[in-house]
C-alpha cells in the first residue's frame, strides 16, 4: 500500500515538474525586478524570488532538470553495473575477482569528496557532474547483479544449459535476466534517490549548472543570503527535494512486491 502511495506521489511530482512551467504562463528564467520578493498571492502562489521570477514555476523547472539529470546518471550507472556484474558472474575466475576488488576499492573511497575534487578542476556543467558521479555510481547495481548472477549460474539448469552448448547471451536472456531484473530495478530506484541528492548537493556547492539554468540545489544556494528575509526561497525547493526523496523511498516497496512474485514466472522460462 505504501509502495503504491509512493509511486503515485512520485508521478505527481513528475507531472508538476513537466507541466507547471508550461501552464503557469511565467518564464522561470526571465527576471522582472519590479516584482522582486513579492509575497505569496493568488497571482504568485509561492511569491517571487529576488529577481522577480515566479517561485512555483522556477521550482518546477529546476525539478525537471534535477529529475532528468539524476535519471540519466542512474541509467548510465545501472547499465554499467549490470553489465559488469553479470559478465563477471557468468565468467567467474579472474573477472570475478577483479570485480570484487574494484567494488571494494570504490566502496572504500569517499565518493562525494572525490566528486568535489574532480569537479573543482572542471568548469560547472553537465559533463562535470557526470564525470564526478558516474565512475563510482555503478557499484551497488554491479554487486547486486553479480550476486544474483552467481546464484543463478551455479544452479543445475544453467550448468545443464552450458553442457549442451548454450551461449552466454542465451543464458543472460533466458535464465539470468529474469532473475536479476527485480533486484537490479530495486537497487536502481534507490540509487536514483541517492543520485538526486548528490546532484543537488554538488549544485548547492556551486558545481552544478551555470546560471540561469539551475536545479533544486542551485535554488537553495541562491537563496542562502536571504534566509532571514525570505526563507521560503530555500524552503520551497528543499521541500520539493524532500517530498521526491520520500516518494522514491516508498516506491521501492512497489517494485519489491512484484519482483518477489515474478520468481515463479522466471522459473518457468528455464531451458
Amino acid at each position: 500500500m505504501t509502495g503504491r502511495a509512493g509511486a503515485a506521489l512520485l508521478a505527481l511530482v513528475v507531472l508538476f515538474c513537466l507541466l507547471a512551467p508550461m501552464l503557469s504562463g511565467y518564464d522561470p528564467y526571465r527576471p522582472d525586478l519590479e516584482r522582486a520578493l513579492l509575497p505569496p498571492s493568488t497571482e504568485h502562489w509561492f511569491g517571487t524570488d529576488q529577481l522577480g521570477r515566479d517561485l512555483l514555476t522556477r521550482t518546477a523547472a529546476a525539478g525537471r532538470i534535477s529529475l532528468l539529470f539524476a535519471l540519466a546518471i542512474t541509467t548510465i550507472t545501472t547499465i554499467l553495473g549490470t553489465l559488469f556484474g553479470t559478465a563477471a558472474g557468468l565468467a567467474g575466475g579472474l573477472p570475478d575477482r577483479l570485480l570484487r576488488l574494484a567494488a571494494t576499492t570504490a566502496l572504500a573511497l569517499p565518493g562525494l569528496t572525490l566528486a568535489l575534487a574532480l569537479a573543482g578542476v572542471l568548469p560547472p556543467g553537465y559533463v562535470t557532474v557526470l564525470a564526478a558521479l558516474v565512475p563510482l555510481g555503478w557499484v551497488n547495481c554491479g554487486l547486486v547483479a553479480h550476486t544474483a548472477t552467481r546464484r543463478v549460474a551455479s544452479s543445475d539448469y544453467v550448468l545443464a544449459a552450458r553442457a549442451i552448448g548454450a551461449t552466454p547471451f542465451y543464458l543472460l536472456r533466458r535464465t539470468v535476466g529474469p532473475h536479476i531484473a527485480g533486484p537490479v530495478l530495486t537497487v536502481a530506484t534507490a540509487d536514483f534517490a541517492r543520485t538526486l541528492i548528490a546532484v543537488t548537493s554538488l549544485s548547492f556547492l556551486g558545481i552544478g549548472l551555470p546560471p540561469p539554468e539551475t536545479d533544486w540545489g542551485g535554488m537553495v544556494s541562491e537563496a542562502t543570503p536571504l534566509l532571514v528575509a525570505a526563507p521560503r526561497l530555500a524552503i520551497v525547493p528543499a521541500l520539493a527535494l524532500a517530498v521526491t526523496g520520500l516518494a522514491v523511498a516508498l516506491a521501492v516497496d512497489a517494485i519489491e512486491e512484484p519482483s518477489s512474485e515474478s520468481a515463479p514466472r522466471a522459473r518457468a522460462m528455464r531451458p
